[in-house]
């Protein structure tokens, strides 16, 4: 018998690309999740990917396996739905900025958990060019930051985005420009190295941090030049914008967008986009400062 807990971990490993990712995902050990598939090769007889296995390349017996896989545990979610009408179980898996996850999600999850108790969500903090990759493949939805006019789906809120130093010190004079940024993936790190080197500029990356408030805390104390939203900039005392006469080069504006995969939905996932789209209002909907009220200061990281 093919058993569920198996295929799970089979089709998780594969959607997450790799061991580790998926042990995260289904909260269990990388050991655990390898013996797992250690034993439904046992069950079926042959090898489900192709060696050397760390390439995790699907062998043809797992690519007939994937198949029957998502079919059998979409089978057994229907035969659940159906013996416990109204109830509605699953995993949801999203991606978010690192402001969205920490700021404006934890409220909003917790009264969905009330509606929905028996549905899980897994919310991992990202870049944007990793949410972009993993959309699909092993998000469900998420919440990313694009250049104006790249994003699909619901459009949730615009930035421009802005140099900064300490209003107290002077490091974007000099050579080379030392730079605060968020890991590579970012958005803003991207347009900010290439826009110093296509102006000629040289510079070197001294603080890397997947947290604003580390980013914010190295340039007020005058160690770097940070790059941010606009909106990040005018809400933290002791931050001024670098201006074009001072040799920084105007950057694009983010545009965050709530987008969700490009097939079919679970339930759960569906409940959840339906939700948000509920509670986040579209751009257009939030009047002419184009923000929610108590939210003009928001920092949504890129």
């Amino acid at each position: 018998m093919l058993a569920p807990e198996l295929l799970r971990a089979f089709v998780a490993v594969v959607e997450c690309n790799g061991y580790t990712p998926a042990a995260r995902y289904l909260h269990r050990t990388q050991a655990a999740v390898s013996q797992q598939i250690a034993r439904l090769e046992d069950c079926i007889g042959a090898d489900l990917f192709e060696k050397p296995k760390r390439q995790l390349k699907l062998s043809e017996q797992g690519k007939v396996l994937l198949d029957y896989a998502h079919r059998l545990l979409a089978l057994n979610n229907e035969a659940m739905e159906r013996l416990r009408p109204g109830i509605v179980r699953g995993v949801v898996r999203m991606g978010a900025t690192n402001y969205y996850a920490t700021t404006v999600l934890p409220s909003l999850l917790a009264k969905f958990s009330e509606l929905h108790p028996a549905i899980h969500i897994d919310l991992e903090v990202g870049v944007a060019e990793d949410m972009r990759k993993k959309l699909g493949p092993a998000f469900d939805l998420v919440i990313n930051a694009f250049q104006s006019g790249q994003g699909n789906g619901v459009l949730l809120r615009k930035d421009p985005v802005a140099w900064a130093v300490s209003a107290h010190a002077r490091p974007h004079l000099k050579a080379p420009i030392p730079l605060a940024v968020l890991p590579q993936g970012s958005l803003l790190r991207r347009w900010a190295e290439e826009a110093l080197t296509a102006a000629g500029q040289r510079w070197v990356v001294v603080q890397e941090s997947s947290s604003v408030e580390v980013l914010k805390a190295s340039v007020l104390a005058g160690l770097a030049v940070g790059v941010f939203q606009d909106a990040t900039v005018r809400a933290a005392p002791g931050l001024r914008p670098l201006l074009p006469d001072e040799g920084f080069p105007t950057l694009p504006s983010t545009e965050m967008w709530l987008e969700r995969a490009d097939r079919d939905l679970p339930r759960a996932a569906q409940c959840l986009y339906e939700f948000l789209r509920d509670q986040l209002p579209p751009w257009e909907a939030q009047g002419p400062a184009g923000v929610l009220e108590g939210t003009a200061s928001s920092e949504p990281r890129s």
